[in-house]
């Protein structure tokens, strides 16, 4: 009887399914503004898993980097394509721009790339009308600015990066209206327009290192990089998980040095209610399609591989179905 009742039991359990077919998934992205090229990337990914799988219905739908975690925690969306350490440890601890802990809501699936730069850049006429140089100059001498940052909804070039810049450097956000300053709030595209066109003084976000458009304003209004200390740029990054690194002398015409910045990774991420097929094909087409990925340009062409989609610098749990297929070629134990 006990041998029949373990038969019995071993046929009704469900099989082990294979995932390595042809059959179309469905899925939403999310994570990514209207516009830009968080945008072009992911209508480039999903295009590739689409390819890959015949018939699927993958789609993309519009939203911001803060609010990608909370729609994939929240059932709204499968897979968010621009999250950073700051989304995932905001979003675990319940801090804001979250309401309340998600943790255990979503998981990783992949590193996209590690190559995402804030450029803290400030017009030389203000920076010679206040005798700024660098960080410890503008904690000292509180100067009256014009900023130009992101809105805290998209923490990582917000909360993760600048903020945690000038509280290492011994002041906040907020001082900047203490002294008399005021914000110009953006993406990146209106903090440069708010530059050229005279409304902004300092510029604090994240472009793809020699960016175009930042040489373009620098022909037009000259520009400085905000000069700092490494070791106290790293204390800033190592909060949410990146790290300190060096802008080298001529990424543009207006850098005479190497200058310290916070480096960022970008992650793929899955709510916890989808499928571990969906997300092990769409980790699959990726992962077999790099230089199709790589083609997709910007931040994917130069530092997006196979071999660094594992890459978990926020130690966040693998999706299953991601986990399954890194671990069937050998991408992790």
């Amino acid at each position: 009887m006990r041998v029949l009742g373990i038969a019995l039991a071993l046929a009704a359990a469900p099989a082990f399914a294979d995932f390595n077919d042809k059959k179309p998934i469905n899925a939403t992205v999310t994570g990514a503004t209207p516009s830009g090229y968080p945008r072009t990337m992911v209508e480039g990914l999903n295009a590739v898993v689409r390819d890959t799988y015949p018939g699927s219905a993958v789609s993309f739908k519009p939203n911001s980097p803060g609010g990608g975690v909370l729609a994939i925690a929240e059932g709204q969306a499968d897979f968010t394509a621009t999250a950073t350490g700051t989304e995932v440890k905001l979003a675990n601890d319940g801090t804001a721009p979250f309401s309340k802990p998600l943790n255990g809501k979503f998981s990783y699936v992949m590193q996209l790339y590690d190559n995402q730069f804030i450029h803290f850049l400030m017009t030389k006429e203000w920076a010679d009308q206040n005798g700024i140089r660098s960080w410890a100059d503008i904690a000292a001498k509180k100067p009256r600015m014009r900023l130009a940052i992101n809105r805290p909804d998209n923490p990582q070039t917000t909360i993760g990066g600048p903020y945690e810049v000038m509280k290492a450097h011994g002041f906040t956000i907020q001082d900047i209206e203490k002294w008399g300053g005021s914000y110009v709030l953006g993406n990146s595209q209106i903090g440069l327009d708010a530059i050229t066109d005279g409304k902004a003084d300092v510029f604090m976000n994240a472009r793809n290192l020699g960016d175009s458009l930042v040489k373009d304003v620098a022909s037009k209004r000259a520009l400085l990089w905000i000069d700092g200390d490494r070791g106290v740029i790293q204390k800033a990054a190592d909060v949410f998980n990146n790290k300190a690194d060096m802008v080298e002398k001529g990424t543009y015409p207006f850098m005479e040095k190497d200058y310290p910045t916070v480096r960022m990774w970008v992650a793929l991420l899955a709510g916890s209610h989808v499928s571990d097929e969906v997300v092990y094909k769409y980790v699959k087409a990726v992962a077999e399609n790099e230089k199709r990925v790589q083609d997709i340009g910007g931040s994917l062409k130069s530092a997006f591989t196979t071999a660094k989609m594992t890459t978990n610098p926020a130690n966040l749990p693998y999706h299953p179905g991601a986990l399954r297929y890194y671990k069937e070629k050998g991408l992790v134990k």
